[in-house]
């Protein structure tokens, strides 16, 4: 009778392979995009750079696959015994007949887990220097045009708006509405920076949100959007609200504040408290210039007193000019007296030697007509004339006789 039977049925044989494709299809079907929750296990990473793992609870075990593209948008390193939430597709691996849950994103489950993502991205991104102090730009001092990401709902917006319009008034907000928390925050904090960045009047970007827990403020630890601040063409500043936990927003950004309203007043001084520094600054400058000329008069007057007057100093180069005359006429008296007694000396020597000296002792000096003098009687002939000089006269003579 069962023998029958079974004839009587129409045989449907499957290939292993056919069977196979039928459940991957049939899998893929049923469950398209799923969430699984559960803690990771066996984690193992391939060449190709796939991340291979099993989920698994206190009673069953899923085998996933994380595939190269979908991990580079990881925001935080998958590890072993990490309680995550995956989401992806079921299908089957029809060589094996292995299913298996094709992940395509991943959160991590409980405050731990994403203590240790934000730990791992913190810890990246200061290997990069991205965290470094010295990258930090100074806002700037009085900015008159500030961009402000935020949401629209909630008290941020008008926190940060009452104090900045109440400390300075004549500064623009340009306001880029986006949301806060949830799935596609990042991408329009992303967004607004492209934005207001391009917008050339803009000195500063504020980002800013209420408190919330560290879920809450996820979106403000994502890389992408670290790598966007620290690109951004000016100063950004990160005020989310939370007194306690740094996000990496916090960290990246050139400057931070704990709430919206000490967003505002970092960015913006009061209108009053510059008056009042201008003021001060002011007086401080004015009794600055006081003392300094005081000090200048005194040191003025105490080289005025040093300092002789042009009247005493020709009066005192007018006597220092007199000694000199004086003593200049005396030693020219001086040397004429010296001069003039040496010359009357060698006066008196000359004297004494001079014929006209022995001619006034009664002597005569003889010579020949032409002038030149007869010493020897041999220089005469009888009957020469010559010339006899006395002391007063001349006389001719005629020479008779030699003797």
């Amino acid at each position: 009778m069962a023998r029958g039977a079974e004839e009587t049925l129409e045989r449907h044989v499957f290939t292993v392979s056919e069977l196979n494709r039928a459940l991957r299809e049939l899998l893929e079907a049923r469950f398209p995009f799923l969430w699984v929750e559960g803690e990771v296990s066996g984690l193992k990473s391939s060449k190709s750079g796939h991340l291979y793992f099993n989920l698994r609870d206190d009673g069953a075990s899923l085998k996933a696959v994380l595939f190269r593209s979908y991990r580079l948008n990881l925001p935080f390193k998958l590890e072993e015994g990490m309680h995550v939430l995956c989401f992806g597709r079921l299908s089957l691996y029809e060589p094996r007949g292995d299913y298996q849950l094709l992940v395509q994103q991943v959160e991590p489950l409980g405050i731990g887990a994403f203590r240790v993502a934000l730990a791992q991205l913190r810890e990246k991104l200061a290997r990069e220097g991205l965290l470094d102090p010295a990258l930090k730009r100074p806002l700037p001092f009085l900015p008159k045009v500030v961009g402000l990401i935020t949401s629209l709902y909630g008290a941020a917006i008008h926190d940060f708006l009452k104090v900045s319009l109440s400390r300075f008034p004549r500064a623009s907000i340009y306001v880029y509405p986006v949301r806060v928390q949830g799935a596609q925050a990042t991408g329009e904090i992303l967004e607004g920076l492209e934005v207001l960045s391009t917008l050339s009047d803009v000195e500063v970007i504020v980002i800013t949100r209420g408190g919330g827990s560290l879920e809450d403020l996820w979106a403000f630890n994502d890389e992408a959007l670290a790598r966007a601040i620290r690109a951004c063409r000016v100063p950004v500043v990160s005020a989310v609200g939370h007194e306690i936990d740094y996000t990496i927003c916090d960290l990246v950004a050139d400057a931070r504040a704990p709430t919206p309203t000490a967003a505002a007043e970092l960015v913006f001084p009061r209108l009053e408290e510059l008056e009042e520094t201008l003021r001060y600054l002011h007086q401080h400058l004015h009794k600055g210039l006081e003392k300094q000329l005081r000090l200048k008069r005194e040191k003025l007057l105490a080289l005025a007193g040093r300092l002789k007057s042009p009247a005493d100093k020709i009066l005192e180069q007018q006597k220092g000019l007199f000694h000199l005359k004086r003593r200049l006429a005396l030693a020219l008296e001086r040397a004429f007296k010296t001069k003039r007694e040496g010359l009357r000396l060698l006066a008196g020597r000359l004297e004494a030697l001079s014929p006209l000296a022995v001619l006034s002792r009664g002597y005569s000096i003889v010579c020949h007509p032409g002038g030149k003098i007869i010493s020897d009687s041999s220089q005469v002939n009888e009957g020469d004339g010559v010339e006899i000089i006395l002391h007063k006269g001349r006389l001719k003579a005629r020479i008779e006789e030699k003797l």
